[in-house]
């Protein structure tokens, strides 16, 4: 009798020791389960992470003038990460598009057509607009420059709106900083250049204008001072001339004498 009991005993611990072995190694799989799930976890959102800070690191800036101005940041895959307005007019154009993550070329396009259905680009007028872009890659600067101003203009014809596209570019501080006029600094170039052709336009009379007509004043001026600068040579190659061929005449007299 006693026997049985002994053996019914062992038989008990042995089954308790083998339970108790059971949730220890359950314990054990669910704590390895937390941690390979935790550690994906982890580094998952590293990935995410780094990826979102990699995606909104800004590469390169494209400024946008027609009389509204724009200044647009592109990261590496030449996706918008952010639009600023820098006047009154531009607001009323942003407030309405998010191109947050779109590619430039899209982003530009938009831009013009809410441009264009809000007045500031006329299908029956020459419009013109300044394009310029900052990259301290110059090779990429050259690419985007080339890709914008192509899509841009494809886009333009498609639409039968007659338009002019000045590519420029930007330093790294006229990129990054802000002024006064709420213009980009490649408009305000432009108007510096207006200036030169004719001194007696005010800067403040032209900040504020499309970009067409300040192109038309350099022009215009550029023409004026260029048909001076030929009348001034043709006198002055003539007059020489003339004082050459006196020359002459007075030296074959005193010959003749």
């Amino acid at each position: 009798m006693n026997k049985i009991k002994e053996t019914l005993n062992e038989y008990v611990c042995s089954k308790d020791r083998v339970i108790e072995n059971i949730n220890k190694n359950s314990v054990q799989v669910k704590k390895n389960t937390y941690l390979k799930f935790a550690t994906s976890f982890i580094i998952l959102f590293g990935f995410v992470a780094l990826g979102t800070i990699f995606f909104n690191r800004t590469t390169a800036y494209v400024s946008l003038d027609i009389n509204p101005s724009f200044m647009i940041q592109t990261n590496a895959f030449d996706r918008i990460i952010k639009v600023e307005a820098l006047n009154e007019d531009s607001q009323s154009i942003t407030q309405d598009l998010n191109l947050y993550g779109r590619d430039i070329s899209y982003g530009i396009e938009k831009i013009i057509d809410s441009s264009a259905n809000l007045g500031y680009i006329n299908n029956e007028q020459d419009n013109a607009i300044l394009v310029t872009t900052y990259c301290d890659n110059t090779q990429k600067r050259d690419e985007m420059q080339n890709k914008i101003h192509n899509n841009l203009s494809s886009n333009c014809n498609n639409k039968g709106i007659k338009t002019r596209i000045i590519d420029s570019e930007l330093s790294e501080d006229d990129a990054k900083t802000k002024n006064r006029y709420g213009v980009s600094q490649a408009k305000i170039n432009l108007v510096q250049k207006a200036i030169e052709q004719n001194p007696s336009l005010k800067f403040e009379d032209l900040i504020n204008l499309p970009i067409r007509e300040i192109v038309n004043y350099i022009e215009r001026y550029e023409n004026v001072n260029n048909n001076q600068n030929g009348n001034q040579n043709g006198n002055q190659n003539g007059n020489g001339n003339g004082n050459q061929h006196n020359n002459q005449e007075n030296g074959k007299n005193n010959k003749n004498i």
